[in-house]
């Protein structure tokens, strides 16, 4: 089951890597207010903490599509990569749990709790056929 897709490991860095790029880490930089009500967050009125972070999270999340698009083409680093994947998608996973038990987040977000969870089991199906 881990790695039966793995000799298309880098495509699926590449794909991965830019779409966290265009759907999620430039949104959230450049619009973090607009993608928040969009995902049904309600924004406060003292806005300057939530932007702020809002775009340190979009810089961040630009910094992971940007590495693993690199990844995508030296398939020395991807195990490491796969590695690091698998932890923020995890991280995800509890983070999303703890949220929805608390209720304190959108319905959208507890949703994400499928979504991420499926990004585990996908990215250990493509995990990489290399010596790690």
């Amino acid at each position: 089951m881990i790695g039966i897709w793995g000799n298309y490991a880098s495509q699926f860095l590449s794909a991965v890597g830019w779409l966290i790029m265009l759907i999620f880490a430039i949104p959230i930089t450049v619009w973090p207010f607009k993608w928040a009500k969009l995902v049904g967050w309600e924004v406060p009125q003292q806005t300057h903490l939530a932007l702020y972070f809002g775009r340190c999270l979009g810089c961040v999340a630009i910094a992971v599509a940007l590495f693993s698009i690199f990844a995508a083409k030296n398939n020395l680093v991807q195990p490491f990569y796969f590695k690091f994947l698998i932890f923020i998608w995890t991280s995800m996973v509890i983070l999303h749990i703890y949220g929805a038990i608390k209720k304190i987040q959108p319905k959208l977000e507890t949703y994400e709790i499928g979504f991420w969870s499926g990004l585990v089991l996908i990215t250990l199906f493509f995990w990489p056929n290399v010596p790690a």
